[in-house]
């Protein structure tokens, strides 16, 4: 059955397999980011999106059984589907790191500049 859906949901928007794993990998990792992460919870679009990830992998190889082809397949689905929340997530947390440290350094000259008549 969840084949199917993902075959039709393909076929609907024209897309790859492999994109709609992109695809949706972020919509999934966005939806997430709007609604539940707040203050430091930044990982937790990135679990969700694997969690539904690892999810649909193991749908998928128990539909089709445990080969190598279907390892390899779910290898590069996990892939997929995982780069792009991945990069948002260590680009959102080095950003932050800078703005922190940039706020910090500020922070500290303008209270030694405070001190000096």
């Amino acid at each position: 059955m969840l084949n199917a859906l993902k075959t039709n949901l393909s076929e609907l928007l024209h897309l790859s397999k492999d994109a709609l794993h992109i695809h949706l990998g972020l919509a999934i990792y966005l939806v997430v980011l709007l609604t539940l992460a707040r203050g430091r919870r930044l990982w937790l679009p990135w679990v969700a999106v694997l969690a539904f990830e690892l999810v649909n992998e193991a749908v998928d190889i128990f539909h089709h059984g445990p080969s190598t082809a279907e390892l390899g397949g779910s290898a590069k689905d996990i892939v997929n589907t995982m780069l792009w929340p991945t990069v948002l997530l260590v680009g959102t947390n080095m950003l932050l790191r800078r703005a922190h440290r940039v706020d910090g350094a500020s922070g500290a000259v303008a209270s030694e500049d405070r001190r000096q008549p």
